[in-house]
């Protein structure tokens, strides 16, 4: 009767910790022998929440990868767009030698300016690179800068690329495209028509617009790339903060206790223990006098 008594008290003892502890901590699950099935759960929740969040951070960097290319894109447009000012005042005729001169630095200043924008980075790392991002894609005139793409992550199985295949605006490394024909880069562009007006070249320079134009189109699609993808990022972020919702939910369910019920069950525990002690004492009572008879 008295190991009974003993089994009991333990057991009661234990109970009335474990919703002690329960109250204390708000969790249901405080060590594996609370819940062995309800921690099983609540891992694979945590896991699922750990990757919901590592996808959320990777469009979070990649939106600001890609502001930056966009910025650095805006800036290579008002470039072109005053490259094509230029030229078409160039190609009028009607200007004087010092004019055409003035338009001619106005136009290598620009080229300057253009390399630099080339050279853009998010962080440490080169925008229009390709994969090679450590390595500046720009030196002078020479393009270094490669076609494959960089993805990330942002859901099971689902990638976006964060950059941009520069090589056919700005020039292909070696300055010729696949078949060995001259590249057609930016740079070769901007070279052709300076050297058209130093010669005072106006059929030269009133032919090269389409080119000017051809480049200017060619980056507004680019722009349009980068916006796609902002876009088509939102909408899984929307649905990653709607399932980082559930999933937290879901977590609560089976971690978090309810203040209420615990303090319900805290003092119903109390009672039990105190009642398994009254009994224990009058049990144990009889026991020690019958002993000192």
């Amino acid at each position: 009767m008295v190991n009974d008594l003993i089994r009991n008290l333990n057991t009661n003892t234990r109970r009335l910790d474990e919703c002690q502890r329960q109250l204390f901590t708000g969790r249901k699950i405080n060590s594996p022998s609370d819940d062995p099935s309800g921690l099983v759960k609540a891992l694979r929740l945590r896991t699922a929440l750990n990757e919901n969040e590592q996808y959320l951070a990777n469009i979070n960097e990649a939106n600001s990868f890609m502001e930056t290319t966009d910025g650095a894109l805006n800036n290579i447009n008002e470039i072109l767009q005053r490259v094509r000012e230029l030229a078409v005042k160039a190609g009028t005729g009607s200007n004087s030698e010092e004019v055409m001169q003035a338009i001619s630095a106005e136009m290598e200043q620009l080229k300057e300016q253009l390399q630099l924008v080339a050279n853009s980075t998010y962080g440490s790392k080169f925008i229009f690179a390709g994969s090679n991002v450590t390595q500046a894609p720009c030196e002078g005139e020479a393009w270094k800068g490669n076609a494959p793409l960089l993805e990330t992550e942002i859901g099971i199985g689902v990638k976006v690329a964060l950059n941009l295949d520069m090589t056919g605006f700005f020039g292909n490394p070696g300055g010729v495209d696949a078949s060995g024909d001259p590249d057609g880069g930016v740079f070769a562009m901007i070279n052709d028509l300076i050297t058209s007006i130093n010669a005072s070249d106006f059929e030269g320079i009133s032919g090269m617009l389409d080119n000017v134009d051809a480049k200017i189109d060619d980056l507004l699609g680019k722009r349009a790339v980068v916006g796609a993808r902002v876009n088509r990022m939102e909408l899984q972020q929307n649905r990653l903060e709607e399932a980082e919702i559930s999933l937290t939910s879901l977590l609560a369910g089976v971690e978090d206790v309810e203040f209420e019920e615990a303090v319900m069950n805290l003092r119903m525990q109390e009672n039990v223990y105190s009642a398994s002690l009254a009994a224990g004492a009058r049990i144990i009572q009889p026991t020690l006098v019958d002993f000192l008879k």
